[in-house]
């Protein structure tokens, strides 16, 4: 059932991106992609401090550090569709991201220790981590931003 699940979070998430015109992926592929940096990173600090371990996620056995199923697969789709329906109305997308950060943390984490998908060590406190998730999701969204103003098409002068 594990299998199942880690193999359903990696590639149901990529099939949605068939239901979104490619200019929407294009438009937010970079902001998934620094978020998988970000996540990539944040994963590496939390093994090496001892933040929490995630090597019961791992789908390949080469992934003990860094779950690929939740940052390459269900995180950076989450992205580019959170960005579609959100971005430009700031407040619609930090509302968004704190409730999916916390339902996930207090509602779908909790289930998926018990069924023994995620781990259950953890030095943070569950609010510390959904204010880290929050915080990178305001970091990508800054990020987002810069992106449009410096690949902005400009106008040639007359």
């Amino acid at each position: 059932m594990k299998q199942i699940i880690l193999w359903s979070l990696l590639i149901l998430p990529l099939a949605s991106l068939f239901f979104l015109k490619m200019d929407i992926i294009r438009k937010y592929m970079p902001v998934a992609l620094f978020m998988i940096v970000i996540h990539t990173l944040a994963y590496q600090a939390a093994y090496y401090y001892g933040w929490w371990n995630e090597a019961d996620s791992s789908l390949f056995g080469w992934d003990k550090v860094v779950p690929v199923p939740w940052v390459y697969g269900a995180y950076f789709v989450i992205v580019i569709w959170i960005f579609h329906f959100t971005f430009r109305k700031f407040w619609r997308y930090l509302i968004v991201n704190i409730l999916l950060d916390g339902l996930f943390m207090y509602l779908v984490y909790p289930v998926w220790q018990r069924m023994g998908i995620v781990s259950s060590e953890s030095t943070l406190p569950t609010i510390a981590i959904v204010a880290m998730m929050v915080g990178f999701a305001l970091i990508i969204y800054m990020y987002q931003l810069w992106q449009e103003k410096v690949f902005k098409p400009q106008r040639e002068a007359h």
